[in-house]
């Protein structure tokens, strides 16, 4: 696990012997996303095609970027592996959300790069409250809620030093 404070936001990258899933995360922290709308840039490497059911339920998609309503259930939102959420406490940019999670070895943390320094000029020109990825081999979360990033350090170092 790594960790660093970068442009206004915590991040926290796991890395190491495990298969990185959204779902793990957002079952031990449901309030990363309750409450809030979810602009989906990725969603098992591409884009996301919610059905005719979660289109009444309140999804809506602008060109190929899936956007939730305000987000009441866990079980609501599409967790199928290489997925990148860009978590939102209100309305949501409409606007393209490249993905980042589909280039191997993706790291917000990395070295400057060319796809470090456009997931870092999207996040500084959109401001989402979070922004979940997983895809290989690493699973982040950057965050302006440190509390929630502290808390999200402390419980899966506990998780890691247990198993």
């Amino acid at each position: 696990m790594r960790t660093k404070f970068r442009s206004g936001y915590w991040v926290v990258e796991w890395a190491d012997n495990f298969d990185p899933s959204l779902a793990d995360f957002v079952s031990r922290f449901p309030e990363s996303v309750l409450g809030h709308r979810i602009a989906v840039a990725s969603c098992d490497s591409g884009p996301f095609s919610p059905s005719e059911y979660e289109i009444s339920k309140g999804w809506v998609v602008h060109d190929k970027l899936a956007v939730s309503p305000f987000v009441q259930s866990v079980s609501d939102l599409p967790m199928p592996g290489f997925d990148e959420w860009y978590v939102y406490e209100n309305e949501v940019p409409n606007d393209c959300h490249e993905s980042f999670v589909n280039k191997f070895g993706f790291s917000p943390l990395g070295d400057e790069s060319v796809d470090v320094n456009s997931f870092w000029s999207q996040v500084m020109r959109f401001r989402p409250l979070h922004v979940l990825g997983a895809g290989t081999p690493a699973m982040f979360f950057a965050t302006r809620d440190e509390k929630l990033c502290r808390r999200a350090v402390d419980e899966w170092q506990q998780v890691s030093s247990s198993g």
